[in-house]
């Protein structure tokens, strides 16, 4: 039959394909807010946050000392560890959690993992300076 019980079905089939996605995009904003207080706290300025589809949110700021820049690329993969915790209480929110942070520290380009990355290697050079 395709009437209201064939399209309810289909809600329930589909309801944790999109609980998942509201979940994820839980965790990528609260990421970034995480980078967001990093920096004020660290005052280094943020000059825009932005929404790409191949890029997720984001944001531009200011170039802060190799310190700074390694605490606040810390700082988005930090926050969805402590969402982890979530876990016990609501598995796939800590799921998103774990997947975005393990995402989020692979060292690729432009990701915040190479940011780390780039930011070890120049610390453990002796390049203090910025």
């Amino acid at each position: 039959q395709w009437g209201a019980p064939m399209l309810h079905h289909c809600i329930r089939l589909l309801q944790p394909f999109f609980s998942g996605i509201v979940l994820g995009l839980i965790a990528m904003v609260l990421h970034e807010c995480g980078h967001l207080v990093v920096a004020a706290w660290l005052d280094v300025r943020v000059k825009r946050v932005g929404l790409r589809w191949n890029k997720g949110l984001f944001t531009v700021r200011e170039q802060g000392t190799v310190h700074q820049n390694l605490l606040i690329a810390l700082a988005g993969p930090f926050v969805n560890l402590l969402l982890i915790a979530f876990g016990p209480w609501y598995p796939v929110f800590g799921l998103a959690n774990l997947c975005y942070a393990l995402a989020n520290t692979l060292p690729i380009e432009g990701s915040d993992g190479f940011r780390i990355a780039e930011c070890w290697r120049r610390i453990r050079r002796g390049g203090f300076a910025n």
